[in-house]
Formats: structure tokens, sequence, C-alpha cells
């Protein structure tokens, strides 16, 4: 098990900010880890469409734009 940070990633203003962690729980790589972790950190982190997340997963920064994610509706 490995601890991925959470980042929102505002490039208008060049800057980021921390709003979590995750567990990642996987032992074995199963060819999509890194988006499911994208996923599921936009919806526990109720990330709005527009809005760019990233995630520190084994020393990469790994990054994605949320446009819609299922399950997820903000109120």
């Amino acid at each position: 098990m490995e601890t991925c940070l959470v980042y929102l990633v505002n490039k208008q203003r060049a800057s980021k900010i921390q709003v979590g962690t995750l567990m990642e729980r996987r032992r074995t790589e199963r060819g999509n880890n890194i988006v499911d972790l994208l996923k599921l950190a936009a919806i526990r982190y109720k990330v709005l469409s527009g809005q760019t997340v990233q995630i520190n997963f084994r020393g990469m920064l790994v990054e994605m734009e949320i446009r819609t994610v299922k399950g997820f509706r903000p109120k």
C-alpha cells in the first residue's frame, strides 16, 4: 500500500494546493491504476468541472483536467 498526495492545480495563478491523500491498495498493476486514482480523487475531494487534479504517484506527478466524473453530482 502506498500513499498518494492529491493536489488541486490553478494554472492561471501557477499554484497548487494539497487537498488530501489517497491510499493505493492494489498490489499489482492492472493497466488503469493511475486513471482510477485520479477519478477517485476527483470524487472524494469534490473537484468541479474545469478544475485540474494532480497526484504524486510513485514519484511521478500525474494530472488530469476534470470534465465530468461519473458518480459525482454537485449540489
